[in-house]
């Protein structure tokens, strides 16, 4: 891989996803030669991998401890060293065509500046029979974001997002002892330590739900968000500024959930990661 790609994406594989060649090809239609696309596998993989995705560097991972330390694996093999962006894609995710503008738009700052803000965006859901579940609901005024969790909404997600380097070097690794919500504790560590983050309006990322992922574990995933988010900001509290963020949120999300009530029922975002099926029509 050439040298000089100043966005670094990361997937951590086993290497037998069978979304994970659109994955790649996401990546690349999206980002081109801006990007360093880091496969993360298991090593008796890697050799093969390396063959079929020639365009993408692979990383044998010996260990295989979880999804978050291959993240971490790949941050540190990165094969251009003078990336200023970061991002990871599962390998059953997809970059929508959105995210090269968003992207345009990230790029305009230096990654390495301490105001780069942190870029999010909308994301599209999808689950494994190719049906359009709608999207998620995101906080449209990013200054309500920490609000947002400590009022156990989860006020943005990790598909679509886009780090400044600055803030990967400032907080240190993914944390590696939690299964689900550990990119909930990364982004939350940087809100709370002041970072500035900034929303792309476009669809950013295709994320697919799957029954049996661990994200689709409605009981630890409702456990994880919030001991990070008290961990963080403190214990639960009322306060007329934090009812004033989630009635921006609601407002402001009104079209996402008639679209997804139409696509999938009344489902909250923790049933339907557990539950990802589209209502018959």
């Amino acid at each position: 891989m050439s040298a000089g790609r100043p966005i670094l994406v990361v997937t951590p594989t086993l290497g037998r996803s069978p979304w994970l060649a659109a994955t790649v090809a996401s990546v690349a239609g999206a980002l081109g030669t801006r990007a360093a696309h880091v496969l993360v596998a298991p090593g008796d993989e890697a050799d093969r991998l390396r063959r079929v995705y020639p365009q993408c560097a692979v990383i044998g991972d010996t260990v295989r401890r979880g999804v978050y330390p291959a993240i971490n694996l790949g941050l540190v093999h990165a094969p251009d060293p003078n990336w200023e962006w970061f991002t990871w894609i599962n390998d059953d995710d997809m970059f929508l065509p959105g995210f090269a503008r968003h992207a345009d738009r990230a790029l305009q700052f230096g990654g390495r500046r301490p105001d780069a803000p942190w870029m999010y965006g909308p994301v599209r859901l999808g689950n494994a029979e190719g049906d359009d579940l709608g999207r998620l609901a995101i906080a449209r005024c990013p200054g309500d974001i920490v609000g947002l969790a400590q009022s156990g909404i989860n006020p943005l997600n990790q598909q679509g997002l886009l780090v400044p380097r600055v803030w990967v070097e400032r907080l240190g690794p993914i944390r590696e002892d939690l299964r689900i919500c550990a990119d909930v504790d990364f982004w939350l560590r940087a809100a709370v330590a002041g970072a500035p983050f900034r929303r792309s309006a476009e669809d950013l990322a295709l994320f697919r739900l799957r029954r049996g992922q661990i994200s689709g574990d409605e009981g630890r995933h409702r456990q994880e968000f919030a001991e990070v988010v008290t961990q963080l900001t403190g214990a639960p509290r009322r306060s007329a500024s934090l009812a004033l963020a989630r009635l921006r949120f609601r407002l402001g999300n009104l079209a996402v959930y008639f679209d997804r009530v139409r696509r999938c029922g009344w489902k909250g975002g923790f049933a339907l990661l557990a539950d990802p099926v589209r209502r018959p029509t």
